[in-house]
């Protein structure tokens, strides 16, 4: 079958590779038929994800159906239609008893398409994947949400629920979102369900801005107004009730800093790799700030209820959705997202 293996940084390609197999009674084969490029694929792409070995199928994010499953499996059968996790908990250990997946103690993370030291799965971006302990992994879906609706859920759709719901939105609140990605973007969308008195997109790339506005959002852009000023002129002074780092990065953490109110709450949802940064520990003392970081996301545990927005006709993921290519299109896919030129890709085995 075919499959976009990682090769070296700043290099992929799509290659003959070999087709999954069930290795475990909990495992099911899906044949996937949307497959996106998610953000934090482009870490795995620039090659900043110790233990990621060239040849590996990488990709996290899927819709498919289900062609085989293991004798253990009970929830998913072969023919369902499915949207996968990216998250590979193991359903078993004393934290996922309690619906922290995140915290498995059972390999601790284990992800579609990270390397050896995040289970060593192959990952999404084929034409098939196993996914192991299926019946948590996997959520059938009926045909009333397309693949374009329904896939994010396994990732970034969840996380920007995730967000809103750390980020404890009350009524009339001031929320900064910084970074208007995908995962930035599906965060406003959830915190705007909150009620809030004003919902703040802070980018520097303008057709991400104006996605944020047809959302509700009022768009500053940072590449050509400082955001801790322009936060403390919306605010009377004051700054930012709630400020969600939606971007993984330390100037984006430090800009969220800045524009927080004392006593305000900062939420990190952004993806942090490196192990250190340098952080003004007292001055976060003295300004009596909450900060949560969000750590992966629970998928499993809130994947029902980001879906029920949908269907509602409150969110709207599809908004994010710049291109749809076929797989071995997929190396075109990762450059156009990678500079910017997309906000998201679909790719279709």
């Amino acid at each position: 079958m075919r499959g976009l293996v990682f090769k070296e940084s700043g290099k992929v390609a799509v290659e003959d590779v070999s087709e999954p197999t069930i290795e475990d009674e909990k495992d099911a084969i899906v044949r996937v038929t949307t497959a996106p490029i998610c953000g934090s694929d482009l870490h795995l792409y620039h090659g900043r994800v110790p233990g990621l070995t060239e040849g590996t199928v990488i990709g996290h994010e899927l819709v498919g159906i289900v062609e085989e499953v293991g004798t253990a499996v009970t929830k998913i059968k072969p023919g369902d239609r499915v949207i996968g996790s990216f998250l590979v908990p193991c359903g078993e250990c004393w934290w996922c008893t309690r619906q922290e997946y995140q915290n498995c103690d059972n390999g601790n993370f284990r992800a579609l398409g990270y390397g050896i030291f995040s289970g060593d799965l192959q990952g999404a971006q084929a034409e098939k994947v196993r996914m192991p302990n299926a019946d948590l992994t996997l959520l059938a879906i009926e045909d009333d949400l397309s693949d374009e609706q329904a896939v994010f859920a396994g990732d970034i759709l969840t996380t920007g629920y995730y967000a809103a719901e750390l980020a404890n939105i009350s009524k009339g609140d001031t929320v900064a979102v910084i970074g208007c990605g995908p995962v930035g973007l599906f965060t406003l969308q959830y915190a705007k369900l909150h009620e809030p008195g004003q919902l703040i997109a802070l980018d520097s790339v303008e057709e991400r801005l104006l996605l944020a506005e047809k959302i509700g959002a009022t768009p500053v852009d940072i590449g050509k107004r400082n955001p801790v000023t322009m936060l403390a002129e919306m605010t009377d002074g004051r700054g930012a009730d709630i400020a969600i780092d939606c971007v993984g990065h330390e100037k984006a953490f430090r800009n969220a800093y800045e524009m927080l109110r004392s006593g305000g709450h900062l939420v990190v949802v952004g993806v942090y790799v490196e192990l250190e940064y340098p952080f003004p520990l007292g001055e976060a003392w003295r300004k009596n700030i909450q900060i949560s970081f969000s750590g992966v996301t629970p998928v499993p545990r809130y994947w029902e209820k980001a879906l029920d927005e949908v269907r509602a006709g409150r969110v709207d993921p599809t908004i994010i959705i710049s291109h749809t290519l076929s797989l071995e299109e997929g190396p075109k896919g990762y450059e156009l997202f990678d500079t910017k030129q997309a906000t998201k890709v679909m790719l279709k085995p």
